[in-house]
């Protein structure tokens, strides 16, 4: 029995609570990623091991399992809904495209039906915009690479800004292994949004960069006024680097009860996978809708916010 309490306890460390900052290694930055996962897993065996007779083993499991689904459960209960703040409504689309392989087709139907404001597409760059925009002729939009021609897809950002936005200003920024882009004006106002794609923490190097560019993402959303954040962070909400990232912003599904549908891997069904393509708004922001769209050809789900944004004044006090 003793093998079994010693197995349960190790498996205690990979979903203990966010404080004890295991999301300092790429290994354990993975793991972090199935905390709600690993947590649901260790009731079960809790559970087996209960019925087995096994008490101190189930308990050892039973209160790792709970450590790890307990901040879950935000995520899964809607609050109720809050009066409107006196901002504009902003739409986002926020789709990785996959190396530049999605399907123009698929996405610019999905563009054309759902008429977001602004389009964020990781992993896209000149080429990829350049396929993507006879498909949208006439329906009103702008596009912008953070790459220029001949740089690889999956290197770049492009963001499609809708006509009825207004006059908005794109320009690159600086400080991400991946260049993103920094609209501002029109509909947005005084507000930046920022469209990027963080690197994915697979190896110690990358980890580092990681750390760097949520660091960064940090400093954005402690401006005021708090801007809005749309992407692939590589990130779920579990990681303390993103939690401490938002600074001024929330998730846009913060409240919805939608915060564990996956957008990634695409391969797995939405309860099963991880979700860090996101959304971050200022706070006093309400979501009025967030829905999670197939985008074929991509390993990814894209995510669709509308979100009524806090009046500029209201955010800067």
């Amino acid at each position: 029995m003793s093998a079994i309490v010693d197995r349960a306890l190790r498996s205690a460390v990979t979903v203990l609570p966010p404080r004890w900052r295991t999301d300092r290694r790429s290994a354990l930055v993975g793991l972090t990623a199935v905390r709600p996962h690993l947590g649901v897993a260790g009731l079960g065996v809790a559970a087996v091991l209960r019925l087995a007779g096994l008490r101190r083993a189930s308990a050892v499991a039973g209160l790792a399992g709970a450590a790890a689904a307990a901040p879950a459960l935000r995520r899964v209960l809607p609050r109720p809904s809050r009066p409107l703040p006196d901002g504009p409504e902003l739409t986002v689309l926020v789709a990785n495209v996959l190396l530049g392989r999605a399907d123009t087709g698929a996405l610019a139907a999905t563009v054309a039906r759902e008429r977001p404001d602004v389009v964020v597409l990781p992993e896209a760059g000149s080429g990829y915009l350049d396929r993507l925009r006879p498909l949208l002729d006439g329906a009103g939009y702008r596009g912008w690479s953070s790459v220029p021609p001949g740089v690889p897809d999956q290197r770049g950002t492009v963001v499609l800004v809708a006509m009825r936005a207004g006059a908005v200003e794109v320009r690159p920024g600086p400080g991400m292994r991946l260049p993103h882009l920094e609209v501002s004006g029109g509909l947005l106002g005084a507000r930046t949004l920022y469209a990027v794609h963080t690197s994915a923490p697979t190896n110690p190097r990358w980890t580092e960069l990681w750390a760097g560019e949520l660091a960064l993402v940090a400093g954005w959303t402690r401006g005021r006024p708090a801007p809005v954040v749309a992407g692939d962070l590589n990130a779920v909400v579990d990681h303390r680097r993103l939690r401490a990232a938002l600074g001024g912003c929330v998730d846009a599904t913060d409240g919805t009860g939608r915060g564990l549908v996956a957008t990634f891997p695409s391969s797995l069904p939405r309860w099963a996978g991880i979700r860090i393509d996101h959304v971050l708004v200022p706070r006093g922001s309400v979501t009025r809708r967030h829905v999670v769209l197939e985008t074929p050809g991509s390993d990814h789900r894209a995510v669709l916010v509308t979100v009524r944004l806090p009046g500029t004044q209201e955010s800067v006090r």
